[in-house]
């Protein structure tokens, strides 16, 4: 049996737009951890919320690596839901697959996600509201520090027992 062990929703950051709100998040994108005997990280597109949901049919999944499972959530989305270019051209000087749907990371680099890859997505991803939210068993949990790294992004975390 696979458990959801974390979830990340991302939406545009209206942050500074939103008068007289709470705080909330329009979110355009879920990612969720599933884990069990091998972790996937889950990107369901769309607003899940208007009157016409997107189909779940066309979600990406990837495997991430054991050390950096947040950052490899981020860079699945940037490549392949905000497909930010400069992102996506650092991505594809080392995975030269057309089809990024399903990719597993741990086995495409075996010596881990080159660093240049990460750097990329640190400095070009901008603009996006992140809630992480994460159990604090789960594989993502230990990754959160990372977080910080990310200057461009406007992000909460909440971390359950």
């Amino acid at each position: 049996m696979r458990e959801t062990t974390a979830e990340i929703w991302i939406g545009p950051d209206q942050s500074t737009d939103w008068v007289g709100t709470q705080g909330g998040i329009n979110a355009t994108h879920l990612l969720l951890l599933r884990e069990n005997s091998r972790p996937a990280w889950m990107l369901l597109p769309g607003n899940l919320y208007v009157s016409n949901p997107p189909s779940i049919k066309s979600s990406k999944v990837w495997t991430p690596t054991l050390e950096n499972p947040i950052q490899d959530a981020l860079l699945l989305f940037a490549v392949s839901g905000a497909k930010v270019s400069e992102i996506r051209a650092v991505f594809n000087e080392f995975e030269k697959s057309r089809v990024k749907s399903r990719i597993d990371l741990p086995a495409k680099f075996p010596r881990g996600v080159p660093k240049s890859i990460y750097s990329a997505s640190q400095r070009h991803l901008k603009g996006w509201h992140v809630v992480v939210s994460v159990g604090s068993y789960s594989l993502a949990a230990r990754d959160l520090e990372v977080l910080s790294k990310y200057s461009g992004l406007n992000v909460e975390i909440r971390v359950t027992q």
